[in-house]
């Protein structure tokens, strides 16, 4: 440890890191995750467009709004770092293709885990605009017992 620290309480430290070495721009993040299948009352039937309702808030910084139907609406023009990680179980001992659709409000991308029970994660960069909203949606083919999930959407500062 440096002198300086030994010479200053915790709370001088901290004050002279925030005056001296961030910046002003507040940061705008959002965790949130949702649960399909048995989990939330039911199975996730096959070859069915699913919606994951990411509504249940983690963290949250203002900048953003979780929509009732789930998922991210940022309210700032930027780039954004967009990531999201699934686990499921597919009913029965069936194999199943499994694809995650990530919107933004377009596709931006897909995250797949082919053949069986497991896991799936997608990350990306994204200019977003005010109003824009994140979301996912999930199809199999065939019915998923348990989806659970975790989308993050944080602005890279400029």
């Amino acid at each position: 440890m440096s002198s300086n620290y030994d010479k200053h309480s915790m709370e001088d430290c901290c004050d002279y890191v925030v005056e001296e070495e961030c910046c002003d721009q507040e940061p705008v993040v959002a965790y949130v995750n949702g649960n399909l299948g048995q989990i939330a009352g039911g199975n996730v039937p096959a070859d069915t467009l699913t919606r994951i309702p990411l509504t249940t808030i983690l963290f949250r910084t203002p900048g953003v709004e979780i929509p009732q139907d789930g998922g991210v609406t940022v309210l700032e023009d930027g780039e954004y770092f967009i990531s999201f990680n699934a686990q499921y179980s597919v009913s029965g001992a069936v194999a199943a293709n499994v694809t995650f659709s990530i919107f933004a409000p377009k596709p931006i991308g897909t995250a797949t885990s082919p053949l069986g029970a497991g896991a799936a994660a997608f990350s990306t960069l994204a200019c977003l605009r005010r109003g824009d909203t994140v979301y996912v949606t999930v199809i199999a083919s065939a019915p998923l017992t348990n989806v659970g999930s975790l989308l993050r959407v944080a602005k890279i500062p400029e």
